[in-house]
């Protein structure tokens, strides 16, 4: 049987061997699919949202991004994320320095989101080799009733993208390989890919379109997670049942993100991207929620549109005019990177 590659399950693997065995009740609003970030379930009196990511591929901050890439999976439904669980599972030769460092990681990104650490697990076991923080975070509509999901777009939505590609992958290079990079990369460079930890977090993007836009007219959300923003695109794209065309030449790339892409030769399209909002708006009101965000200093550009179904997924556009075709999600730069690394 073929060996499954580092990363989130392949699209099918997942379909058929994880979210064909789940179960849910009436008061699950939105359940486990494919290219969603969280959960809705209704209670008496509101609505709960509730996501889980794990962080296994960032080490130096991995307890402040464990908070943050949770909270964003709960901001893409236009909610606030209140409160955190973390399970911690350390490898036998842990110290008491190495779980402080994490703890204290955690509890600087609760306080930037104003959450709660409720509860959790802790334990040192001989079955993993690095440090495994499984995050579960619960939150609240931001508009009392209203949430969005990522299977909402339609055809014809512009797709906009927030700050840029490849943000968190930047930010984990720069921060875990910071010595081999300053050998051959401009330290300004370096240290301002340092400072994208000041990107990851979305909430401040969705907080700006809730207040400034009716959100009938924004169909979906989605964090740009694992697979980077093509991987994000698709997820949208493929949950809504909707084709997508992208641009290369309107992605906004940050200098540190291309130059460090450049160094290890890789695609930032494809890089983790935690911290770039994809949002699928009605193209008659896209330039009013980019006008908002830029007004408010985040940068916000329109990449593409969502079409209707065709036989493949996507289609990007390369800058030299080349159509690549889209039809399963790619594996992130970061894992393949970090693959190549360990031979």
């Amino acid at each position: 049987m073929e060996k499954l590659p580092l990363g989130k399950l392949p699209k099918n693997v997942l379909i058929e061997n994880v979210l064909s065995f789940s179960y849910v009740k009436d008061d699950v609003l939105l359940p486990p699919s494919y290219g969603e970030d969280g959960a809705v379930v209704r209670t008496k009196g509101n609505l709960i949202i509730a996501a889980a990511d794990p962080i296994t591929g960032a080490s130096e901050e991995a307890g402040w991004l464990s908070v943050h890439v949770n909270a964003n999976d709960i901001a893409v439904h236009a909610a606030y994320p209140k409160w955190y669980i973390v399970t911690l599972l350390f490898p036998e030769d842990t110290m008491v320095d190495d779980i402080e460092k994490v703890m204290k990681g955690i509890r600087r990104a609760l306080n930037e989101i104003d959450g709660s650490l409720i509860g959790g697990h802790t334990e040192i076991t001989n079955k993993v080799n690095d440090i495994i923080i499984a995050g579960t975070m619960i939150g609240e509509p931001i508009i009392p009733g209203e949430y969005i999901t990522s299977s909402g777009a339609k055809v014809g939505d512009d797709i906009v993208l927030t700050k840029g590609a490849g943000i968190e992958g930047t930010f984990i290079l720069a921060t875990d390989f910071e010595n081999e990079l300053r050998k051959r990369i401009d330290e300004q460079i370096i240290d301002n890919a340092k400072r994208f930890r000041e990107k990851i977090s979305i909430l401040p993007e969705v907080q700006i379109i809730t207040e400034n836009v009716d959100i009938e007219h924004i169909h979906a959300m989605h964090d740009v997670t694992e697979g980077g923003l093509i991987g994000g695109v698709f997820e949208i794209a493929y949950a809504s049942n909707l084709s997508f065309r992208i641009y290369e030449e309107k992605v906004p790339i940050l200098e540190p993100t291309e130059e460090i892409c450049k160094f290890y030769h890789i695609d930032p399209l494809k890089l983790i991207g935690s911290g770039a909002l994809l949002i699928s708006v009605d193209s008659e009101i896209s330039d009013e929620v980019i006008n908002a965000l830029n007004k408010a200093g985040i940068y916000a550009a329109t990449i593409g549109k969502f079409e209707k179904r065709w036989d493949h997924i996507g289609v990007l556009v390369r800058k030299n005019g080349d159509e690549h075709i889209i039809d399963e999600p790619p594996i992130d730069e970061l894992w393949r990177l970090l693959g190549l690394m360990s031979i």
